[in-house]
């Protein structure tokens, strides 16, 4: 139920305030992530593709995955300018990866290194981190 679940994450965000405490929040939902957390890792199948402060997250997605999940969760908001993006193909099984990026397969920027070549983790601005060949 939506209330319940809302005086929960209202009630983390409290003790959080009074405490100091820090949460790992493993969740789908990326309104409440968005609420929730202070930063935000994307994995997909298994590894960490970007980690960056929540709102720099949400206003400038940078890996073609987070695009992707952003474009299909969030509504469009008239301050934020959100580019559409529909993956095709299928998820690949987490028992057996594809070797180098492991979203290659799905990625509509993919290049002939993608299939190859683990993208190496870049700092591409300050604590905004992204596993991608595009930068």
């Amino acid at each position: 139920d939506v209330s319940i679940r809302a005086q929960i994450m209202n009630l983390l965000k409290d003790l959080q305030n009074e405490f100091g405490v820090s949460y790992l929040l493993i969740a789908h939902h990326l309104a409440t992530v968005r609420y929730m957390c202070h930063r935000v890792a994307v994995m997909y199948l298994g590894q960490i593709v970007e980690l960056a402060e929540v709102r720099e997250l949400y206003t400038n997605p940078l890996h073609p995955y987070t695009k992707a999940l952003m474009s299909a969760a969030l509504p469009s908001h008239p301050d934020m300018e959100q580019e559409e993006m529909i993956l095709t193909g299928e998820v690949p099984s987490p028992l057996n990866p594809p070797s180098g990026c492991t979203f290659h397969p799905r990625c509509p920027f993919v290049m002939d290194q993608c299939s190859h070549i683990i993208p190496e983790v870049k700092e591409v601005t300050p604590n905004h981190w992204v596993s991608c060949h595009l930068y």
